[in-house]
This record gives C-alpha cells, sequence and structure tokens, in this order.
C-alpha cells in the first residue's frame, strides 16, 4: 500500500539555500524566510536531500505565496525529492495609493513604493516603478494594492525581434556580443536568443532594457 510521508527538515542547509534562491530568480531582490518545511514522498531519500550539492528547486506551476508551496528538488538534471513549504517573502512594491479604474493609464501621482510583506500572488518578478508609470489597469484596482503584471499591463523591456546586447560570464571572464530576441519578456524572464554564429537559439535571461545573458 501506498503510503505518503511528511518529514520535518531542518531549516539550514542546501535545500533551503536552493529554495530562497529559486524564489529569488523569479521575483527579484526579496527577501525569503522559510517558516517551515516538510519532506513528502517516498523517493525522497533523507541522506539525498539535505545533503547533496548544487541542489536545484522548482516550484509547482500556480504556487502562489501566502500558501503552502511545492518545491520539485533537482540535483544533475535527475529528480530527488520535493517539499512543501511555508515562506515569508518581503520586498519592494509599487502600490496604488487610490482606486483606479480599468483600462485607465497609470500615473505618478496614482502609486508610491513601498517595503511590504508579499502575500496572495505568484512567484512572479514585480512590475517597478518606472515600468507601472503609464501602464495600463487590466482591471479595477483597490486604493493600497500591490501591482503585478496581472493587473497592469506593463509594455515588455524586451521585444521579440530585437537585437539585444549578449554576455555570457564563465568564471571570472565574461564576453559580450550582439544577438536578436526570439521571445519578448520583462527583467528577470527568460527567452530564446538568436546568436549570428549560431543557427539555434540560446536560453538567456533579461538583465534591462535591450540586455540578456545567456543561462547555462
Amino acid at each position: 500500500m501506498f503510503h505518503v510521508i511528511a518529514l520535518s527538515l531542518a531549516l539550514t542547509g542546501p535545500v533551503p539555500v536552493a529554495i530562497e534562491r529559486s524564489v529569488q530568480e523569479r521575483m527579484g531582490n526579496v527577501r525569503v524566510s522559510i517558516i517551515e518545511m516538510t519532506r513528502t514522498g517516498e523517493r525522497c531519500r533523507r541522506a539525498t536531500v539535505r545533503e547533496c550539492d548544487a541542489l536545484v528547486a522548482f516550484p509547482e506551476p500556480g504556487s502562489r505565496l501566502g500558501r503552502p508551496v511545492r518545491f520539485i528538488l533537482v540535483a544533475g538534471g535527475t529528480r530527488v525529492g520535493s517539499v512543501v513549504t511555508r515562506l515569508d517573502v518581503s520586498g519592494s512594491a509599487v502600490i496604488s495609493n487610490r482606486a483606479i479604474p480599468r483600462g485607465e493609464n497609470i500615473e505618478a501621482d496614482g502609486i508610491e513604493v513601498v517595503e511590504t510583506e508579499l502575500r496572495g500572488m505568484l512567484l512572479d518578478r514585480l512590475p517597478t516603478m518606472t515600468e507601472v508609470v503609464g501602464a495600463q489597469a487590466r482591471r479595477d484596482l483597490r486604493a493600497g494594492e500591490i501591482l503585478t503584471t496581472a493587473a497592469v499591463r506593463v509594455a515588455p523591456i524586451v521585444k521579440s525581434g530585437d537585437e539585444v546586447r549578449v554576455s555570457v560570464s564563465t568564471g571570472a571572464i565574461q564576453v559580450t556580443g550582439v544577438g536578436r530576441a526570439s521571445g519578448s519578456g520583462h527583467v528577470g524572464d527568460l527567452i530564446r536568443v538568436l546568436l549570428p554564429s549560431s543557427r539555434r537559439g540560446l536560453t538567456a535571461r533579461i538583465t534591462g532594457p535591450g540586455s540578456v545573458e545567456i543561462v547555462r
């Protein structure tokens, strides 16, 4: 008979480090505190999960802050287990300081930046003040609401077909060149980039307007 195993794990070591890195890669410069972490599933061996270096943690699609989040743990390209966590995440966020009706373009005097606890939102990067100003409200916004890309229509800083500055890091050496974006997005998003020397697209992370870094 199949039994689900649920064991509490220590909040130190490679697993919490991998989870914190995973959240920050998706949300940007946020502060992550793991309140509780349990191991689930019969395939998850204590030694593998707690002692393995170079762990990578992937949240399940649709995961939201303020609820238990399941992370799949991968090492060397192989799944080695999963954990369920309760997280406290905080950071800078743009909020509306008045009610904004759907379809209205957002002005600078209608928003402000605050340091706050982040709850109820997907593990996605929050738009900056610069990105929000001039953006359009996708729906009616409440006063004091944290603005996400689900709430406001933010223009991508890199568009498909744009020429982009491409950087590749190998240890302490960084090489730069020029490529062409084969996708659109914002800072932190992953897109495909075509290089003149290769017909095969490479995966890159958007680092700024017209700039990407190859993900290896």
